[in-house]
């Protein structure tokens, strides 16, 4: 049954049918070779877009189309410039800092880089970066805004995997720092090698220019330690907080930095309730999905082939790892963890493989897969942005690849590095 619904889901694909549409259509061949009523796949569609903990995520889509408009990512950027400008190859540092301070916010890769991207590319350009680098900065560390918490493909693994949410995002800020502090490495490398960013000769570090950008923006720093901090204390679900941090940010957005107006929230609505609507669609149909393969004993027969080949967890997690590197290429981060999570998530536990740990794994994984060709809709956001051409933008990417591919199998090598902050919270 796995090789029948991923044969029609990939023939399908190619055909060039939306992913959302292929996933119903797969589901439809399973429903008919496994001879269950058509009258299951509506039923479960809606049993599985009936989550409560869903809601947490049209929420912290629409704090990204905020900070978009509301001048957070503004005063986010000037903060992340006041602390690491002066470096070699400053404007890099700073957009990579920028997108850790935002992806702790909105938990969305594709708006950090179009938010982070618009701000910085063009004074990146100016100051003599070459525009494919300035777009393989921003690109790259967009993966940052899927690891820090709050993250949009956490909430999605917790929900299908019924793994805890809280634990998925302590277990996400170690591998979020080091993600992005290797990035930052790579970057001053490369600066140094080639000389990029040479008109940023004479910036200085200041502690009153710090302190005035923190001042600027600190009410808007505060969502993500209130968002975990709340659901670590029990205060609220992560769905509650979902909600806090729509309602902080847009508070921010009209009163206190008043650089949006009433005009413009059917606007932010709008585009929330667009991808929202598609993302929702998914869930429901991958919940389908999951129900027929759990029923067709998929999982449990793929975890019998893989421990016949060996019993190490080690190795196991290093063949889901692989595959789910070549999904990326195919496949956008959504629907490759709404489809796989469930099929490999019992192969990892049935090898000792703690589910936390290969979430936050798979998350990274699949988070590499957005910046890497054809699919990875990260590069046509940072292509759009930059104004550069898709073989441009991925010969500069590579170095920032390769780093992103090295903290990987650090992660893989170290799972303490996900598991500490989780096991002592």
């Amino acid at each position: 049954m796995l090789w029948l619904f991923l044969g029609t889901l990939f023939a399908f694909i190619a055909l060039g049918i939306p992913v959302v549409f292929a996933l119903t259509l797969s589901n439809l061949a399973l429903i008919v070779a496994m001879d269950i009523p058509f009258t299951v796949l509506g039923n479960r569609l809606a049993s599985g877009i009936n989550s409560f903990p869903l809601l947490a995520i049209p929420f912290f889509m629409f704090v990204g189309e905020v900070m978009n408009r509301g001048g957070i990512a503004r005063r986010l950027v000037e903060l992340a410039d006041a602390i690491v400008g002066h470096i070699t190859g400053g404007l890099g540092h700073v957009n990579i800092m920028a997108s850790m301070f935002f992806g702790g916010i909105s938990g969305s890769a594709i708006a950090d880089t179009a938010a982070i991207g618009g701000l910085l590319v063009p004074p990146m350009v100016k100051q003599r970066y070459p525009a494919p680098y300035a777009a393989a900065v921003t690109a790259s560390s967009a993966v940052i805004g899927i690891i820090i918490p709050p993250s949009i493909p956490f909430i999605l693994y917790g929900i299908i995997t019924n793994t805890s949410i809280a634990r998925m995002f302590i277990g996400g800020i170690i591998p979020g720092i080091l993600v992005g502090g290797a990035l930052m490495v790579t970057t001053y490398i490369t600066s140094r090698r080639y000389g990029y960013g040479s008109a940023e000769a004479g910036h200085t570090f200041s502690w009153r220019r710090l302190w005035t950008a923190f001042t600027r923006v600190w009410p808007a720093l505060s969502i993500p330690f209130i968002v975990v901090g709340g659901i670590l204390a029990g205060v609220f679900t992560a769905t509650e907080a979902g909600a806090i941090a729509a309602l902080a940010s847009l508070l921010m957005g009209l009163f206190l930095y008043k650089e949006i107006t009433l005009r413009d929230l059917p606007r932010i609505l709008l585009n929330t309730a667009k991808t929202t609507g598609v993302v929702l669609f998914l869930c429901g149909m991958a919940m389908v999905t999951a129900w027929l393969l759990t029923r067709a004993r998929v999982p449990f027969a793929l975890a019998e082939l893989l421990t016949s080949f060996t019993s190490s967890p080690l190795a196991v997690l290093l063949m889901a790892n692989v595959l789910l590197f070549a999904v990326g290429f195919v496949m956008d981060l959504t629907p490759a963890m709404l489809i796989l999570a469930p099929i490999l998530l019992p192969v990892m536990e049935s090898v000792g493989v703690d589910p936390v740990y290969f979430g936050v794994i798979m998350s990274i994984n699949l988070g590499i897969g957005l910046i890497t060709p054809p699919v990875g809709t990260v590069l046509y956001v940072a292509c759009g942005v930059a104004n550069i051409k898709l073989e441009q933008l991925v010969a500069s990417l590579m170095p920032f690849l390769l780093t992103l591919l090295a903290v990987l199998a650090l992660l893989i090598a170290f799972p303490q590095l996900i598991l500490f902050l989780p096991g002592i919270l």
